[in-house]
């Protein structure tokens, strides 16, 4: 198993729960999330910075 830190930028949501469903759903595309944070805000754009986990594959 390995760490990735990934960042990421997502449009604000309506509410903060669908922010957040959109955040995780994109974060799967890099591995399972461990942490992550919104660092920061521009107009309807928010800045996200996690570090995900990825399962190495096992060798043959």
């Amino acid at each position: 198993m390995t760490t990735k830190f990934v960042q990421m930028t997502v449009e604000l949501q309506s509410s903060g729960i669908d922010l957040r469903n959109e955040i995780e759903a994109q974060l799967q595309s890099y591995g399972e999330p461990l942490r992550w944070a919104i660092t920061s805000v521009e107009g309807i754009t928010a800045h996200i910075e996690a570090v995900v986990t990825v399962v190495d594959p096992q060798p043959l």
